[in-house]
């Protein structure tokens, strides 16, 4: 008998060939194992208290900081950027800190932004697997923190968090994060139960909001808050697991600009699936904003999803967000017939840039 290719249930055989449900399926591992190892093998940073903290990365080696950044917004007392390109911005000096992030550590941009560390005098510290990020690292005797080699940059998030908000404790920015990192990996393994890959449709969440999802284009709405962050990367996952175009915004910059978009309904609002993302600390103006929006989305002829986090800390909260997000672009791609790990495009576009380079 041929397998039902809709078919939500495992295994997956062919339609996973590279096994990203395991992956997905082994977040509240990675946590443990990332508190683990920043627990035996703690941050260790240049002397003085830097103005600002920069990170440097790219894809998944980024999103770890937007999130921590997120995570801490309301209490950090100097700044925290994500910085995605080839060159620091001016702000960025010897009276600052650089943590320079890939997870293959051969990230052209990140190889970029070491080497203007260099240049600038700029403190640095590292967050790679090894490559040549490891190997300058060590030439320049900078910390540097590993994270686990051979998989897919958006499978070790966790891998990367935990070590960033522990890097906001080592700065006396934060409260040390890993209590709350230990609640959130007890909380994701009883998740597991309702949103795996072993639990059927019928009770999943998961897979059930992929079902409606699939075949339409997905927007994801949440609060300016830390959960903006979570819907950067939801969309990454959309992008990269399911091979599909998707979109995020927030409450309330959309509501003076991107809420016009919607005015003229036609056939392409119909086809739209907003997914609004939800948590307990959104402020009051921010949610009755979003059931605005939900509610003219709808009267546009989208369909409306809502998603809650669940947990106590924020950090679990974020992290419960994060899974069912990851569960969900993982289901989607099942739907969709496409393998959740190839990344063909981009190892296309970086084999075009090489040649781009050589023919200079």
């Amino acid at each position: 008998m041929t397998p039902d290719p809709t078919r939500l249930e495992p295994p997956y055989g062919a339609r996973d060939a590279h096994d990203m449900a395991r992956l997905v399926e082994a977040i509240p591992e990675h946590i443990e194992q990332a508190v683990a190892r920043t627990d035996a093998a703690p941050w260790l940073l240049p002397a003085g208290a830097p103005d600002l903290v920069a990170v440097g990365g790219m894809g998944g080696s980024a999103i770890a900081a937007d999130l921590t950044a997120a995570l801490y917004a309301d209490t950090l007392p100097r700044p925290w950027l994500t910085v995605r390109d080839y060159r620091w911005p001016a702000c960025v000096n010897a009276a600052s800190l650089a943590v320079l992030s890939s997870n293959s550590g051969n990230t052209e941009e990140t190889l970029a932004l070491e080497a203007q560390t260099r240049e600038r005098g700029i403190p640095s510290v590292a967050l790679t697997s090894g490559g040549e990020l490891a190997r300058r690292a060590a030439e320049r005797s900078l910390h540097c923190q590993q994270v686990p080699g051979g998989l897919p940059p958006r499978a070790t998030l966790f891998h990367a968090w935990v070590p960033m908000t522990r890097l906001a404790g080592a700065l006396g920015w934060a409260p040390d994060s890993a209590p709350a990192w230990r609640e959130a990996a007890a909380l994701l393994g009883r998740r597991r139960s309702e949103l795996g890959i072993g639990a059927a449709e019928p009770g999943n969440p998961a897979k059930q909001l992929a079902r409606a999802c699939h075949g339409r284009l997905v927007f994801v709405y949440s609060s300016a808050g830390p959960l903006s962050a979570v819907g950067l990367r939801w969309r990454q996952q959309l992008n990269e697991n399911a091979k599909l175009l998707g979109h995020c915004a927030a409450v309330p910059e959309l509501n003076h600009n991107e809420i016009v978009g919607w005015q003229a309904a036609g056939p392409l609002h119909r086809g739209i699936s907003v997914i609004v993302l939800r948590d307990r600390e959104d402020p009051s103006e921010h949610a009755t904003r979003l059931d605005l929006t939900a509610q003219y989305a709808v009267r546009q002829g989208a369909e409306v999803h809502e998603v809650s986090s669940v947990g106590e800390s924020r950090i679990a909260r974020l992290a419960s967000l994060v899974q069912f997000g990851d569960y969900f672009s993982l289901y989607l791609a099942l739907l969709g017939g496409v393998d959740p790990t190839d990344i063909t495009s981009i190892d296309e576009f970086k084999r075009r840039l090489a040649e781009q380079a050589k023919a200079r």
